[in-house]
């Protein structure tokens, strides 16, 4: 069922088996997995159904690190999380990730892919993405009737790599209706999880207090907690429950928050494709879902190039993925860049509470510059609405890498309180020397290769990657490794089951876990490891229960 925390009375206790903090991926998958069984499952949503922008400014904060985007910006606080704004991208990740490698620094998972293999394919099942199919060779076939096609790479340093595309995925309208319609789960509104409380030892969670954005306060008291809010406001949680434990929950060796990681990306080198109708759909990102459907098989594929596994152990590289932005008229004119800096702010005032100010301050800084090139600002336009297929394009070689665990890059409370009183965060994004040299070798790895084999020409002045780094860093919006997976405490947050080292009954969901990020979105991933979680907590809970009734 559905309820609005809003309208209940203050100071209101509620118990339950489960209680689930946080309604994205993550958590709407556990709680939707939970529906067959008999346990009794709140998951607390901070937001409704629908954005608005007094909710998505509990998410402001402060970028101390490299440039990185607006906290508020970066994810959606209401039901769906950023499954609202999920481009629809599915790859698991590759066996290497997984791996312990002695040239990436803090790299190994507890486990190996083939633990998730099967939780994979669920997820396949969950969101609609057909049959559990990732091989190039196959996937040529099924593109050669819709005149599409992979680039005809040779040898075996670099390969082509698949990832799937579902269509957008909003979890929180895909799942609503069982949701909506279950007896022993109930997602609660407008819910904002304030505290986790523990016992006086510090070793069992015993409430979790909650708040409204109109003043009511309650009490959740649960059996077991799963916090699944994200990267960045699951680390901001823990540190903020500091009453029994002074440094926070589960942060006895200063590791939550720590380890905070996104794929940075770059684009530095522009290059022209031999057969370009061949193989846009398939390597451009600004391509659409639409124009990427595969005529006998109706389902959205992707490709792009990355070193083979054995090519990373071999030059010692990072895994990676390399693809194609399309380069459309007046992309790179100052024009352009402020044409979109007005249309960031004026969708940022409307959904993410974007100051005035910051509004008007941007507005005088563009306006005149639009005016006076509105001609070509127009064509700009057009071109990239339309992307006229008929036009010979360059584009530009974009890569993205796996980086490096870096203990020094993390998510702090600041000295700022938000509307519930709750410290807003500071996020001090940081790369680390081999970043630079692995971005560097990585890129030029693939662009030389590409070129050699002439299916991606360089053309004009190619910068050295290592020029622009990192001023011209960009970023994915994937938000990890603040509670990293570990069997050791002194190593990670939670062990191999997701359970937070020290807390028997507090578990942590989604890509704060993850060790190492792969080089692929990691919604996919969240997915599998929720049901993996539900799996073990269904079983776990089941046997508490019959021992507590055989204690009876």
């Amino acid at each position: 069922m559905l309820r609005d925390a809003r309208t209940l009375n203050d100071a209101d206790v509620l118990d339950c088996d489960l209680c689930i903090i946080g309604g994205g991926a993550a958590g709407l998958t556990l709680a939707r997995d939970m529906i067959a069984s008999r346990l009794r499952v709140i998951l607390m949503e901070s937001g409704g159904l629908t954005a608005d922008a007094a909710t998505q400014s509990l998410y402001a904060g402060n970028n101390l690190g490299v440039p990185y985007e607006r906290p508020q910006t970066a994810r959606s606080r209401f039901l769906g999380g950023s499954t609202n704004c999920w481009g629809g991208w599915c790859r698991p990740l590759d066996p290497i990730d997984f791996e312990t490698r002695d040239y990436m620094p803090m790299s190994g998972w507890p486990f190996g892919r083939q633990e998730l293999q099967h939780f994979y394919e669920r997820t396949h099942d969950l969101i609609g993405l057909g049959d559990f199919d990732y091989d190039p060779a196959v996937w040529d076939g099924v593109l050669s009737a819709s005149g599409a096609g992979l680039l005809p790479v040779t040898g075996e340093e670099v390969i082509n790599v698949i990832s799937r595309l579902t269509a957008p995925a909003r979890l929180g309208v895909m799942f609503r209706p069982e949701l909506e319609g279950s007896d022993n789960v109930t997602i609660l509104l407008n819910a904002n999880a304030t505290e986790i409380e523990t016992d006086a030892m510090g070793g069992k969670i015993v409430s979790v207090r909650g708040a409204t954005l109109s003043g009511k306060q309650f009490t959740i008291k649960p059996r077991y907690t799963v916090l699944a809010a994200g990267g960045i406001e699951n680390a901001r949680l823990l540190l903020a429950s500091n009453r029994q434990q002074a440094l926070g929950l589960g942060n006895g060796y200063d590791l939550v928050g720590r380890y905070f990681m996104d794929h940075p990306r770059l684009a530095p080198t522009r290059v022209s494709m031999a057969n370009m109708a061949r193989h846009r759909r398939l390597y451009d990102s600004t391509m659409e879902l639409t124009q990427r459907m595969i005529a006998n098989e109706g389902s959205p594929v992707a490709a792009h190039l990355a070193p083979s596994e054995e090519a990373q152990r071999r030059h010692r590289l990072p895994n990676s993925r390399s693809y194609l932005t399309a380069s459309y008229y007046g992309s790179m004119t100052n024009a352009y860049s402020a044409l979109k800096g007005v249309r960031q702010v004026l969708n940022g005032r409307r959904k993410f509470g974007i100051e005035r100010k910051d509004v008007m301050a941007e507005l005088r800084r563009s306006l005149p510059l639009l005016v006076a090139n509105a001609p070509s600002v127009a064509l700009a336009v057009l071109d990239h609405k339309m992307k006229f297929s008929f036009k010979q394009r360059e584009f530009f070689l974009e890569t993205v890498i796996e980086p490096i665990p870096n203990r020094d890059s993390r998510v702090t409370l600041s000295g700022e309180r938000d509307r519930l009183g709750m410290p807003t965060v500071n996020i001090d994004w940081r790369f680390t020397a081999k970043d630079k040299d692995n971005f560097a070798r990585t890129h030029a790895f693939i662009r030389d290769e590409m070129h050699r084999q002439g299916l991606l020409l360089t053309t004009g002045t190619t910068s050295e990657a290592a020029q622009d780094w990192p001023s011209r860093v960009r970023w994915c919006w994937h938000h990890m490794g603040t509670t990293r997976m570990d069997d050791n405490p002194k190593e990670g947050v939670v062990d191999r089951d997701c359970r937070v080292h020290g807390i028997g009954n507090l578990f942590i969901a989604g890509s704060s876990v993850f060790p190492t990020a792969g080089s692929d979105t990691p919604t996919m991933t969240i997915i599998a490891l929720a049901l993996r979680m539900s799996e073990k907590l269904k079983n776990e809970m089941a046997t508490t229960v019959k021992s507590s009734m055989a204690a009876a």
